[in-house]
């Protein structure tokens, strides 16, 4: 698990950037927080990193935004607040968000719980003060390892970096240089065993 803190916008911006030099399609990366913790702002500069031009909207209303990145590559954005438990989280269209080669950020996502795989990279984001923010992401060991090293670089402050057991292909993509959050899903043993369920 990493730990870091977020003294402002600006620096949820640049721990964004740092993310998003790391992450691989296809991958799950899920933004857990209270209202106003900064997961559409953290989410829109990740969008932004991987070669979104022109507005990004947040999805509140429409559940899901899709975009092309830098080469073509497929991103989508969810956002499962106004999801509602039962009929309408069977007939949602999972299937068109998830893998096939793509980047999907969720935010919400113990609304879909019952649809989702286990996520590549949880983020969990709370408030300290009322600009401040803390920020816990689970990954492979080796992703938080080079997410410490990249976040302490664009100036923020890293406050615990303790990776749990790696699986083959992260440490596999690691050793290549590659990214490597799309490698494997996030050890699930620190966050109770199930990808989107939010923060006690």
């Amino acid at each position: 698990m990493l730990s870091v803190t977020l003294t402002s916008p600006a620096q949820t911006r640049r721990f964004a950037r740092a993310l998003a030099v790391l992450v691989a399609p296809p991958a799950l990366i899920t933004v857990e927080g209270d209202l106003g913790t900064g997961k559409t702002t953290l989410i829109r500069e990740l969008l932004r990193a991987r070669g979104v031009r022109g507005a990004v909207a947040s999805p509140s209303f429409t559940i899901a935004q899709s975009y092309r990145g830098r080469g073509g590559e497929r991103l989508h954005h969810l956002d499962l607040y106004r999801l509602s438990a039962g009929a309408e989280t069977e007939l949602f269209a999972w299937d068109d968000y998830l893998g096939g080669g793509a980047l999907t950020f969720v935010e919400w996502p113990a609304a879909g719980r019952e649809a989702l795989p286990p996520a590549d990279v949880r983020l969990v984001l709370e408030h300290r003060t009322r600009t401040t923010r803390d920020a816990r992401l689970w990954a492979s060991p080796e992703f938080e390892k080079r997410l410490a090293a990249g976040a302490a670089q664009a100036g923020v402050a890293v406050e615990r970096a303790a990776g749990e057991q790696a699986t083959g292909a992260g440490h596999d993509a690691a050793a290549a240089g590659r990214p490597i959050a799309g490698s494997g899903a996030a050890e699930r043993g620190a966050v109770d065993g199930a990808a989107g369920r939010e923060a006690p």
